[in-house]
């Protein structure tokens, strides 16, 4: 929800990215897949915090912060691809239902795969295994839903945009602060004191994180039981005629930018 007030902003982030893949003929279900794979290896990285997040005081005396920041660069690398490949689609017209069809199960699939790392690492409850999984099933589980009841409200008619904290790139961005805060404390810990850190502070907020994905999914459910049950009539009007404005400027944007656009 957060991040949807800055989308205006991508487009001086991406252009560079969209151009050149659009040049070298890479098609947007290539990106996906590319964007699926970088996800997978950082998942692999977050598998592995005692090489990777904890890596100077497990197997070196150094201290090394852009390898500990290595999967989470990845998992950044990750989301930030499945941006271009959407952008990619609508410059070159190639967008298609398998193609959204394709983008959105690499989503989902991406979404599990992090979770599993995680999991797999003991980062989310480091006191108990139980708990651990525990956890994390619950966390996956709701962000897939998440997901799920946007696209089955959506076949409805409802305009779900905007419906809770946690919409996938807040679930990202948050994600990513959260590692590096949890590193942050451990390299400050580790140079700087005599005590050992006892890695409380991603557990504590991977909880909160999964509570605010609960959240999101209520909200939704929520959301949908009223719109489609006509209890926000007006609500609902003033949203649909948003929608449309927004349909026909991207439409006259995306027309305006071929003209200006000297390659097509």
């Amino acid at each position: 929800m957060v991040l949807n007030n800055f989308r205006h902003l991508l487009p001086k982030f991406t252009n560079g990215p969209v151009k050149f893949c659009i040049k070298h003929k890479i098609t947007p279900n290539a990106i996906s897949i590319i964007g699926f794979f970088v996800s997978t290896i950082a998942a692999i990285g977050f598998a592995f915090p005692n090489i990777f997040l904890y890596n100077y005081s497990e197997i070196t005396p150094s201290f090394y912060w852009w390898w500990a920041g290595t999967p989470i660069f990845l998992f950044f690398l990750g989301g930030y691809i499945d941006v271009i490949d959407g952008a990619v689609a609508r410059k070159t017209g190639k967008s298609t239902k398998f193609g959204a069809f394709l983008d959105s199960t690499l989503d989902r699939l991406s979404d599990a795969i992090i979770i599993l790392g995680l999991m797999y690492g003991q980062l989310i409850f480091i006191w108990d295994e139980n708990w651990n999984y525990m956890i994390g099933f619950v966390s996956l589980i709701t962000m897939v839903l998440i997901s799920y009841t946007r696209s089955r409200a959506e076949l409805e008619g409802v305009v779900m945009a905007g419906i809770g904290l946690m919409e996938r790139g807040d679930r990202y961005f948050i994600l990513v602060i959260g590692y590096v805060i949890e590193w942050a404390i451990f390299a400050i810990n580790t140079q700087y004191s005599t005590g050992l850190y006892s890695k409380w502070f991603f557990p504590v907020f991977f909880i909160i994180y999964t509570l605010l994905c609960m959240q999101t999914l209520g909200a939704r459910i929520r959301w949908t039981y009223k719109w489609l049950n006509n209890k926000m009539p007006e609500k609902v009007a003033k949203i649909l005629a948003k929608e449309e404005e927004k349909i026909q400027n991207t439409e006259k944007n995306t027309l305006s930018e071929e003209a200006e656009d000297p390659e097509n």
